[in-house]
């Protein structure tokens, strides 16, 4: 299936809560995975309210590894069940549980990357910070598409420019692409494509209350599930899907 990476360069634009929303919303099954090298467990703390993981996460599928067992298998083992009440099989799999994890993962990118890409579902990796030396070779490698979520301040532009030729430079022109959030606060995409070079793929709204849903648990009002914030990231998780299916129907890749 396709495997999805989000990054971004700086000001916390809200990757995570755009991979869980996008997770959470995504038409059919999906595997979010938490690869962000600045190890924060947002997601256990925010979404799942602290829910007990058993250990599980990237420490499980690095001991596989380590013991030579299939990482397919470790990573079904260490994913928990995401929140569904549609039927679709939607499973998280937990990050770094501490900082120096990271760099004992460092020779593990490969062999993970490519598990993912084989993966029988979906797969969207938060990447989280591009960081100084730019994403894993591995996971771009495997990445049918990079997306680089930004807000459209002049701020926000500014600190994206400085690392945006670590993924030009790695990331084929056709793969890469901008998710902005909070178009026209104040510049368009049409503005921002024309100073960066990058399409603007999709845009969802800038609504930091709707998005503490998903970021930091809060209780979700009863118009949440259909209030103009979630359409929206459902939306966008439909048109990747769809992109998606036929870049695959193009190359003549199996589903």
């Amino acid at each position: 299936m396709s495997l999805l990476v989000l990054t971004s360069a700086v000001h916390s634009p809200g990757t995570t809560t755009t991979a869980v929303g996008l997770a959470l919303t995504w038409p059919r099954p999906v595997l979010l995975v938490d690869a962000a090298r600045v190890p924060s467990q947002s997601v256990l703390a925010g979404l799942l309210q602290g829910e007990d993981t058993g250990n599980r996460g990237l420490w499980g599928v690095l001991s596989a590894r380590r013991e030579r067992r299939p990482l397919g298998v470790a990573i079904e083992r260490e994913s928990l069940a995401l929140p569904a009440t549609d039927g679709i099989k939607r499973s998280f799999l937990p990050g770094f549980s501490h900082p120096g994890m990271v760099e004992l993962f460092a020779s593990s990118w490969p062999d993970f990357a490519a598990a993912l890409g084989f993966w029988e579902s979906d797969v969207i990796v938060d990447a989280g910070a591009i960081g100084v030396s730019g994403l894993p070779p591995a996971l771009i490698s495997e990445a049918d598409a990079v997306m680089v979520l930004t807000r459209s301040s002049l701020v926000d532009l500014a600190g994206l420019r400085l690392y945006l030729p670590l993924l030009t430079e790695a990331v084929p022109a056709e793969r890469l692409s901008i998710l902005l959030v909070g178009a026209g606060r104040p510049y368009t995409p049409g503005e921002i494509t024309a100073t960066l070079g990058l399409p603007v793929a999709a845009s969802l709204p800038w609504n930091p209350a709707a998005a503490a849903v998903w970021s930091h648990g809060e209780a979700a009002g009863r118009s949440f599930a259909t209030s103009s914030y979630v359409r929206a990231v459902r939306g966008c998780a439909a048109g990747l899907v769809e992109r998606f299916d036929r870049s695959r129907e193009r190359i003549g890749a199996p589903r």
